[in-house]
């Protein structure tokens, strides 16, 4: 092998394994949320939920994003966990990537907040999809001990019978620094007397800082409230609330995720 193939070949193993390499993602922001698809009347109480949707990927492995999509068609606004983001070939034109997919089947819209960059582009994130307007977002990455296993919050401002609140989603890393992601989160939850957390915690009711935060004035665990999960000490997904109530609700067993999908129907206080 002469010096030149030997060079390429050193170049092209070097790019490979820095572009499979995964990165944080970078903090975003935007304004109001230009949304196709919105309620043509607003509802009495909203449809909230939480989905971590593993990637489209069933309970039998396969993975069929337009199941998840199909189960969030009753939420108007919703909290989705591990979504992939567009690729390359979606992005000139070729299929649809995971976000539109969920927009498409749910009637919602959905904008995809990335948590780690891979293949120099957006890779991996979560998403928040809605029916009612967005005044304003954000997405902040989250403190990370992993290296490798990136976190972020989204916050969006929403505006409902002409009031407006904040609805937070996250996915808490499963060991290492996901206290200080736990804190961050419920800090920014408390900093508004009418907000809504989702998400997936990688933690139990028995966690310490997580039982101060529901113990709380004003504080509802929803999910517990209305009990839809007989396996409540297990629990690591939640939807939490500050100035409303819950009135109703509903849960859908493991089968489309490894995660049961969780929604609750909520008024203003």
């Amino acid at each position: 092998m002469n010096a030149g193939w030997l060079l390429l070949i050193t170049a092209a193993t070097a790019l490979y394994l820095i572009a499979r390499k995964a990165t944080p993602a970078t903090a975003k922001s935007g304004g109001e949320w230009v949304m196709p698809v919105t309620l043509t009347e607003e509802p009495g109480t909203i449809n909230v939920a939480s989905f971590n949707i593993q990637t489209g990927k069933s309970l039998d492995g396969k993975r069929n994003i337009d199941l998840a999509a199909a189960v969030l068609a009753k939420a108007d606004l919703a909290g989705i966990q591990e979504v992939y983001a567009p690729t390359w070939l979606n992005r000139i034109g070729l299929g649809r990537g995971q976000p539109d997919c969920l927009s498409a089947g749910s009637g919602a819209s959905v904008l995809f907040c990335a948590t780690r960059r891979r293949w120099f582009r957006e890779h991996r994130g979560n998403a928040l999809l809605s029916k009612l307007p967005v005044i304003s977002w954000r997405t902040e990455m989250l403190p990370d001990r992993s290296g490798k296993s990136y976190r972020n919050m989204t916050v969006a401002e929403v505006s409902w019978q002409n009031q407006r609140f904040h609805f937070i989603n996250t996915h808490l890393h499963t060991r290492a620094g996901r206290d200080e992601q736990l804190k961050a989160v419920l800090q920014e939850f408390t900093r508004y007397p009418r907000a809504i957390l989702v998400g997936d915690f990688n933690t139990t009711a028995a966690d310490p800082m997580l039982k101060a935060a529901l113990e709380a004035s004003g504080v509802c665990d929803t999910i517990a409230e209305l009990a839809l999960d007989s396996d409540e000490e297990q629990r690591i997904d939640w939807i939490l609330t500050r100035g409303f109530k819950v009135v109703d609700g509903q849960m859908l067993a493991k089968g489309v995720s490894d995660h049961p999908y969780y929604q609750v129907s909520l008024v203003y206080v």
